[in-house]
Formats: C-alpha cells, sequence, structure tokens
C-alpha cells in the first residue's frame, strides 16, 4: 500500500512535468473582437472569449483619375515548414510574372520603385503584413490612389470555417496565428492603407473563401483605347483562382490573367480581362477537375483599368520608407542567420535593423527572442517592453515577454501578460497551452478546461491539446475524463511517447495497473532512451512483484537521466533494496 501511494505520486508529478509549459515559438497574431464573457478565478480572470465579427465595408463612390499606382506582389513556394514544399509548386515565379507585368510600361504601367516583391524567406508574415500596413503601402498610398496586392502561396481550409494562405515561417500544427486568414488580410489594408481602391489577387487552393460582404457584383465589360488619365470608380475587389472548394491547379490562372490584362495594350478593364481568364482556365483544367475563379466587388463607379496611366507625376519614397526598407533588409538577414543557428550575426543584425529604425518592433521583438534563446532573460525582458511600447496589440511580444517574467520569477506579472496575450489572440496555439498550464498552476481548473476544450474544436488532430486536457482534468480528480482524453492523444498520434506515458499514468492512477505496465512499455519501446519511460515502468513493475525487471529499468534510467535530475539518487539507493 505505501509503495503505490508513492507510485501514485510519482504518476501525478510526472503528469505535470511532461505537460508542462511550452516553448514559446516567434509567431505573429490576428488582431480579433471579443464576446466579452470572462473567467471566475486568477490567471485568466477577466479573459475575453473572442470570435471573429464581419467587416463593415465602407466604399466610397466616386469616378476620378488615379494619382499614384502602388503594388504589393507575394508569392512563396520554399516555407520553413518542409511539409509544405511541393516540387510542382511555382507560386514564388507565378509572383515575379506578376510584378514583371505590372512594371511593362506597355500593360500595368507601374513606376519600378512602385512595387514591392516578396518572395520566399522575405513573405514571413511579419513582413507580409507590415508592408501591407505601415512600413509601405499604408504610408505611401493616398485617396484616389490605387492599390494592387497580389499573393500567390499554398492554402487550406480550417475547422472555423475560413480558409487560410501560408506564409514562409508559417506553422501547421498552429495555423491560425501563423498564416494569414482572408479577413486579416481585408482588414489590415482597410485599416492601414488610406486609398479608395483595392485590388487584391490570389493564387491559391481554396482561395474564392475570400469574402466581401456584399458578394459579387456583375460588371460590365468594356475595352479603352486611351493611354490618358481616365477616371475610375472606387472600392475593393478580390479575384481569386478559384472556389472555396476548389484546388489551385498550379499557376494557370495567373498565366491566363496576366495575358487577358494584357490585350489592347493594358487597357482592358478588370472584369473583361477575369471573364476571359475564367473560361480559359475552365477549359484548361476541364479534363483534371474543372477550376473556376471568382470575383467579389464592392466596387462603384467606371470600371477598374490596372493598366491606367497616372494623372500625377511619379512620386518619390518618402524618406521614412526608405528607412523602414533599409532596417527591413537587416531584419530579413537576421531572420536567416536565426534560422541557420547563428545567432551572433543574428544579432547584429537586429541592431542595426534598430538603429536603423527604431521604431521597428518586429526587430526588436526578435531581438528579445534571441537573447532568450541565449539565456539573457534580462535583456529580453528590455526587448521585449521596448516592442510592447511599439506595439501594445501584439500578441506575440505579449506572450514572450510572460515567458521571461517567469523566467524572472515575477509569476503574477507574467500571468497578466499571458492574459493579455491570449485576449489579443485566442487561437494561438501555444499561448493557449501556456494559459491553460497557468491555470492549473493556480487550481483554477475550470477555466484551464475551458480553455483548452476550445483548443481542442480548433485543433482536433492535435495529440498535444488532448494530453494537456487529459491533464486538466486529471489534477480536478475528474480520471474518467481525463483517461478518455489520453486515450484520444495516442489514437490521434500514436507513436507520441508524451501520450503514451500520459495515458500509462491515467491507467495507473484508475487502477488499472496491468493496462498501464502495458502503456509504459509502449513508450518505452518507441524510445528507448526516454528515461521517465523507464522510471515509471520500474515502479509499476515493482508494485506488480517484478522486482528483477524494475532493477533493470531502474538501472536504465540512472543511465539516462541527467545527474541534475533530483530522482537518480533515490533511483540508486532503492537499486540496492531491489
Amino acid at each position: 500500500m505505501k509503495k503505490t501511494k508513492k507510485l501514485t505520486q510519482t504518476a501525478s508529478l510526472l503528469l505535470a512535468s511532461v505537460l508542462s509549459l511550452c516553448v514559446f515559438a516567434a509567431l505573429l497574431k490576428p488582431a480579433l473582437a471579443s464576446d466579452n464573457s470572462d473567467l471566475s478565478k486568477s490567471p485568466a480572470q477577466g479573459v475575453n472569449w473572442t470570435k471573429i465579427q464581419d467587416l463593415d465595408p465602407n466604399a466610397k463612390s466616386k469616378n476620378s483619375p488615379i494619382k499614384q499606382k502602388w503594388a504589393v506582389v507575394i508569392g512563396a513556394a520554399k516555407y520553413k515548414e518542409s511539409r509544405l514544399d511541393t516540387t510542382d509548386s511555382k507560386m514564388d515565379l507565378a509572383a515575379k510574372s506578376f510584378g514583371e507585368y505590372l512594371k511593362d510600361p506597355n500593360s500595368g504601367r507601374f513606376p519600378d520603385s512602385h512595387v514591392k516583391t516578396l518572395i520566399n524567406s522575405e513573405a514571413t508574415r511579419q513582413n507580409v503584413l507590415a508592408n501591407l500596413g505601415k512600413g509601405w503601402l499604408g504610408s505611401l498610398a493616398g485617396a484616389d490612389d490605387l492599390v494592387v496586392v497580389y499573393i500567390a502561396t499554398q492554402a487550406f481550409p480550417t475547422t472555423d470555417g475560413g480558409s487560410y494562405l501560408c506564409a514562409y515561417d508559417c506553422a501547421l500544427d498552429n495555423p491560425y496565428s501563423t498564416c494569414f486568414s482572408m479577413k486579416t488580410l481585408m482588414d489590415t489594408l482597410r485599416q492601414e492603407v488610406k486609398t479608395n481602391r483595392i485590388i487584391l489577387v490570389i493564387e491559391a487552393p481554396y482561395s474564392g473563401a475570400a469574402e466581401l460582404r456584399s458578394g459579387a457584383k456583375a460588371l460590365p465589360g468594356e475595352k479603352f483605347k486611351t493611354e490618358e488619365p481616365v477616371a475610375l470608380g472606387s472600392g475593393y475587389m478580390i479575384i481569386s483562382s478559384s472556389k472555396p472548394d476548389q484546388e489551385t491547379k498550379g499557376c494557370l490562372f495567373s498565366k491566363n490573367l496576366i495575358a487577358a490584362l494584357k490585350a489592347n495594350n493594358g487597357l482592358v478593364s478588370i472584369d473583361q480581362a477575369f471573364l476571359e481568364a475564367r473560361a480559359k482556365t475552365e477549359a484548361d483544367t476541364a479534363d483534371r477537375g474543372k477550376q473556376t475563379p471568382q470575383i467579389k466587388s464592392e466596387w462603384n463607379g467606371n470600371p477598374a483599368i490596372l493598366g491606367a496611366a497616372s494623372s500625377e507625376k511619379v512620386k518619390d519614397i518618402p524618406a521614412n520608407v526608405l528607412t523602414f526598407v533599409a532596417a527591413e533588409a537587416h531584419y530579413l538577414k537576421a531572420n536567416n542567420f536565426v534560422a541557420a543557428g547563428d545567432f551572433d550575426n543574428a544579432i547584429a543584425e537586429y541592431q542595426a535593423a534598430i538603429q536603423t529604425d527604431n521604431t521597428y518592433a518586429d526587430a526588436v521583438g526578435d531581438y528579445g527572442a534571441v537573447l532568450s534563446i541565449k539565456g539573457d532573460w534580462a535583456g529580453a525582458l528590455d526587448q521585449y517592453k521596448a516592442a510592447i511600447a511599439l506595439s501594445p496589440r501584439d500578441a506575440l511580444f505579449h506572450a514572450n515577454y510572460a515567458r521571461v517574467l517567469s523566467k524572472l520569477g515575477k509569476v503574477d506579472e507574467s500571468d497578466r501578460e499571458l492574459e493579455q496575450a491570449y485576449a489579443l489572440d485566442p487561437k494561438n496555439r501555444i499561448i493557449i497551452m501556456a494559459l491553460a498550464s497557468r491555470c492549473v498552476a493556480a487550481s483554477n481548473f475550470d477555466s484551464a478546461i475551458k480553455i483548452l476544450d476550445q483548443a481542442a474544436t480548433l485543433f482536433p488532430d492535435s495529440a498535444a491539446v488532448q494530453d494537456r486536457l487529459s491533464n486538466a482534468y486529471a489534477k480536478s480528480n475528474n480520471l474518467a475524463q481525463a483517461l478518455n482524453h489520453a486515450k484520444l492523444a495516442v489514437k490521434l498520434d500514436p507513436k507520441s511517447i508524451a501520450s503514451k506515458l500520459n495515458l500509462g499514468s491515467c491507467l495507473f492512477l484508475k487502477g488499472d495497473l496491468v493496462s498501464a505496465e502495458a502503456a509504459y512499455m509502449e513508450a518505452s519501446s518507441l524510445d528507448p532512451k526516454n528515461a521517465d519511460a523507464h522510471y515509471l515502468l520500474a515502479g509499476i513493475m515493482e508494485t506488480l512483484g517484478d522486482h528483477a525487471g524494475a532493477k533493470i529499468e531502474l538501472d536504465q534510467f540512472v543511465k539516462l537521466a541527467p545527474a541534475s535530475d533530483a530522482r537518480v539518487a533515490k533511483a540508486r539507493e532503492k537499486l540496492t533494496t531491489l
């Protein structure tokens, strides 16, 4: 009985250790609205459970010549997440082709200096949003200007009913916070860009999910013969390569759209070019699953013509934007050094970016992340404080600041920052898991379970979420639910060592010692060098009377565990008595 009690305590402790706080990654976030329900205990007191609300479009209706033309062209065919790389993907080439069309003096007529191109590693989520916002478009485009944003990348539908576009640095196990929702893109453009003419072109699977509240309008197809400035209407337009439930076959649509837009010396209305590109794309894909491009518009007045001439002299790039671009170059170099594990050179480039533009919040925050990796918690603290001052609604900055505060023993402050991070980005899996762990540590099990239940809906294939939910139920003494979620975690990921160990601990707490032993054996078989598996297996073997087996497993544990592990001394002592 005494041995069983000790082993029960060991199993309970492992539930906490195996399912400890996640390491925070360098991720970004969409800003979402809240529904104002809160929790009862701290941490997580006052946290809002948030939902995405519809856009409230406010397009102006007037005809006027285009003063200036601006564009951001984004293409990604290679990603940090290797599972997204495909041998037939040519999205980066499609983006380059679209950029060349825009700058063609005989068709697109965009000034070279007014077209910003972000390809592959340049197309990180942070960098894309910065260029769509005040870093580039938000600081350049004015009323009566024309803005075109082109994006070619991979995409996928998600459990929240949306469709998300992949950034270079997206993480498939945390898509809501590392990819672009269609809504986030439109929100950023509407809120940050001052022009009343925005056209978004998306070459991606499921891109027809991009929505404007009023839906598609039929626009009159017209061709124009003049290269002089013409009066155009205004509003918003989304052109997508496929329906919401369709794959995109390579870059056929972009190829067809560019060809159609070049017709009539580039002076063809977008709706006419779209109709021709759609018909050609449907014909090209008829034998392998028809792909039907979509157009959705809130356009008022005369048709939109990308090749229409500007009415003003080409505007020079102002000093503040040139400063951003110079800092961006250092920032992108720093990111590449981080990816290569060269943190010293990364720090030098982050510092150069900050010296060039001391308002570059992403450089400040990522500098803090590298200092955290190097164990300089005090330095990281200063950087995150500065980053939050520059960008107070950045969930990542608050989440990483919370981690640093926790490392420095400032638990209450850490909890407040983590709650703020969650309020800003309630779909970030890493933030969710960390906040749930803090709730469990504060014995606020109901809040932890509520947070993790929402996470299970958002991430239905995540064994880690089910493990954490199992742990929360176990801590609240609901062993039946703890076991249910532990079994589901193993079903989702049969090769997960953590899930096997968690299942074994839940079975042990339920009193099913034989099944618990089997689960621990499976974990040990999957990873023979896992010290925890050997330790737990030794304990349960001793309880079941298999002293010889327990001695073998305990000896393996001593060989594998680090010397700093407090269990090593006890294990050595136990070996003398078995």
